[in-house]
């Protein structure tokens, strides 16, 4: 095997990530992306390693059950999408057996009740983004295009990023988001915004944003702190976002992931719930009431105003706010609260905990934690230390496919001291 031979494949699996996987002649493990089960192809290697190999598709011989067409005409070149070549149940089998393969290889759980169930799945396979995030790029205007004396001589479009993870391109409409973000980049460049941003030496990022109603808003860089709050609705139930907060780009399933701790919460309550990385309070609303005492960690002040605010309209839930990250707050709280009442609530970044968030957990010890991710091997080696040095075992596992044709999904995992 060498970079640039070709080989016949057939592929058994398909990887957290995203690629493929088949074995060689020599039982070395060789990645390829927008690969089915069952496909056998010719595949060129772009890459030869000790123990595996990457390639690329040359040819389908024959293709595997669950192929189909792509929608996009970026597909593959893209770093956004990576199953559009799978229907989508094929789709939400590889997800599953992901989360359940890295929750054993990385996380050392052999079995987690209700990981096997059937994956909370999105209603809206296209469509379904409620937020956009696109670079700005310099073009050159097509020759003999006329330019007025004053306006720039190059113009700016917005794009995605390529599986490169260093080029850019441009696009007019994604068929992940909502139709009305896709008009909505059609038009933001030639608003008076739009253009001053054109105009700047370095332009800014522009990110669209619209509400579960049809609300559209944008803005470029960061997100000014003036603008009014957002309407969202959280299990039929208005909440507030600051613009440049965050809130899940999957409304739907966003309800159904809430609505699921709200019941887990409720299954073995305790008196005193720690919603750590909260945001503008989504999942302690939906606790509501089942929780006496709570405690908001999040280092976005404008997004705890806004939890603050939502909490006193849902109920006037009382909550003691805590601005700052959770690695410094989690360990000061945790250090005054009985651990046998006491539910921690995790929903960090994609880079999982940090090592003073797990310490705090395992010196503390609440009797509970839920951990909300939406990076699967992040989620693993964060349980795994949990477990080990803590104490804790899994009780409860699930996965929400939060992000149809895209190589991640949100899960969920109950841990009990």
């Amino acid at each position: 095997m060498e970079v640039g031979s070709s080989l016949d494949l057939e592929i058994h699996d398909v990887a957290l990530g995203g690629d493929a996987v088949g074995r060689a002649a020599d039982e070395r493990a060789v990645f390829v992306p927008f690969a089915v089960v069952g496909d056998r192809l010719r595949v060129r290697l772009t890459q030869v390693h000790r123990r595996f190999a990457r390639g690329e598709i040359e040819e389908i011989l024959q293709p595997g059950a669950g192929r189909t067409v792509p929608r996009c005409p970026h597909f593959g070149r893209c770093g956004g999408c990576a199953y559009q070549h799978m229907d989508y149940s094929t789709e939400i089998e590889a997800k599953r057996h992901q989360f359940a393969e890295t929750l054993s290889r990385l996380g050392g759980l052999s079995e987690v009740p209700g990981q096997e169930e059937t994956p909370v799945l999105s209603p809206h396979v296209y469509g379904y983004r409620n937020k956009m995030c696109l670079e700005p790029l310099r073009r050159e205007p097509l020759p003999g295009a006329a330019v007025e004396p004053g306006e720039a001589t190059v113009e700016v479009g917005y794009g995605y990023c390529e599986r490169d993870n260093k080029t850019f391109f441009a696009l007019d409409q994604c068929p992940l988001a909502r139709e009305p973000l896709n008009h909505l980049l059609g038009r933001v460049p030639q608003t008076p915004a739009g253009r001053r941003n054109a105009a700047s030496e370095h332009p800014s990022a522009l990110t669209l944003r619209v509400t579960r109603d049809g609300t559209t808003a944008f803005h470029f860089g960061r997100a000014s702190r003036r603008v009014p709050w957002l309407h969202e609705t959280l299990l039929g139930k208005p909440v507030s976002v600051p613009l440049g907060s965050f809130w899940q780009v999957n409304p739907e399933v966003a309800d159904r992931l809430a609505a699921t701790l709200a019941e887990w919460y409720n299954e073995a309550p305790t008196r005193t719930l720690v919603d750590a990385y909260c945001g503008v309070g989504t999942f302690s609303l939906a606790i509501a009431e089942a929780a006496h005492n709570r405690f908001l960690i999040e280092n976005d002040r404008q997004a705890l105003e806004a939890a603050a605010y939502n909490h006193s309209q849902w109920g006037n839930l009382d909550c003691q706010c805590r601005p700052g990250t959770t690695d410094h707050e989690l360990p000061r709280l945790l250090a005054g609260t009985n651990r046998r009442r006491t539910t921690v609530l995790l929903d960090p970044p994609r880079q999982g905990c940090g090592p003073r968030v797990i310490r705090a957990l395992c010196d503390f010890g609440p009797a509970r934690v839920f951990y909300v991710s939406c990076h699967a091997a992040t989620l693993a080696r964060d349980v795994r230390r949990l477990c080990e040095a803590g104490g804790y075992r899994a009780v409860r596992a699930a996965l929400f496919d939060m992000f149809p044709r895209t190589a991640h999904f949100e899960s969920a995992l109950w841990l009990e001291r």
